[in-house]
């Protein structure tokens, strides 16, 4: 069961992240926060692998598969994420964007995987539980935020008033769920196209980031200047924005991704992306702990089938064994 532990540690980090660090969140501009955050973990990473006296790989092979690795996931999906929930609402993003499970169960072939009818059915009900937990204030008429925000959900509840971007915003949605399930899936298939070495979901996490790190660092760069740098000084020198940043580097990026590609590795990406649906439960259970948020009955109820749906898949038996 470790590999479904790692993943549930992850999913629930990610959830809280937007209630533990809403003051970074609010105030920095997204690329610039998500450059700060792949900085701030890389450094730690770096630490620990030199504390490891663990050498980062020099062969060319296995840094292509890093790069795919953070293309798919660090850049593309989160960015992707990022566009999607500002053009549409935090409430669909958190929606659309667990529908990863649904792509990794597709992809399961091409990484070898068998995904069986109990399979689908864990992903049908634990989807169905994230509508009810996610939509419910929506359907009930209340504004209230819900969800926590998957890896990099950005905070924001209100939609674009433009058709032409909300659908954009739905399309860049499903882009970020399906290239995150091929990321999983790329992790997956590491442990047995690479040696053990750098198949290491330490090392395999530190050197993908350094791709989503490079990748992500124009549009950062675009975005500060248009906020002005001495703004942006100002702004990141409050203790309340630094602490965050801190936390998102240390705790949502190097932790959870590490746990997320070792989860992945042990539980399989078909099983491993149904976790995300715990993400909008911990969000709302944070958001009435720490701000006072109600928990609706729909909430519960969806809560509730989302754990029946992870129930499900961790009685299946994965391409590896889970424990």
């Amino acid at each position: 069961m470790r590999g479904y532990v790692y993943l549930s540690v992850a999913a629930a980090i990610w959830g809280g992240m937007y209630v533990i660090s809403k003051a970074a969140l609010d105030v920095i501009p997204a690329f610039v926060l998500l450059w700060l955050r792949y900085a701030v973990a890389l450094v730690m990473l770096a630490l620990v692998l030199k504390a490891r006296h663990q050498p980062w790989p020099r062969d060319g092979r296995t840094w292509l598969w890093y790069g795919a690795v953070g293309a798919a996931g660090y850049a593309a999906s989160i960015g992707a994420q990022f566009l999607g929930t500002a053009w549409t609402s935090a409430h669909l993003g958190a929606l659309v964007t667990t529908s990863s499970p649904v792509f990794a169960a597709l992809m399961a072939r091409w990484s070898g995987e068998q995904v069986g009818g109990r399979v689908w059915t864990a992903v049908i009900i634990a989807l169905a539980g994230v509508g009810l937990v996610v939509g419910g204030d929506v359907i009930l008429g209340s504004a209230t935020r819900a969800d926590g925000g998957s890896a990099g959900a950005t905070g924001a509840v209100a939609s674009s008033e433009s058709p032409v971007l909300f659908w954009a915003g739905v399309g860049c949605l499903v882009v970020a769920a399906a290239t995150w399930a091929g990321m999983s899936v790329l992790v997956q298939r590491a442990e047995s196209r690479l040696p053990a070495s750098e198949s290491d979901p330490l090392v395999l996490t530190a050197g993908a980031l350094v791709t989503g790190w490079v990748m992500v660092t124009p549009i950062a760069f675009m975005q500060g200047m248009a906020v002005g740098w001495p703004a942006l000084w100002r702004i990141l020198t409050t203790p309340e924005a630094l602490g965050s940043v801190l936390y998102l580097g240390l705790i949502s990026t190097a932790l959870a991704f590490f746990l997320w590609n070792a989860g992945v590795q042990y539980a399989s990406a078909a099983r491993a992306n149904l976790f995300l649906a715990l993400q909008p439960v911990v969000g709302g259970l944070l958001g009435h702990w720490a701000l006072d948020e109600p928990l609706r009955l729909t909430f519960c109820v969806g809560g509730a089938a989302v754990l029946v749906g992870l129930w499900i898949a961790a009685g299946t038996q994965p391409g590896r064994s889970a424990s």
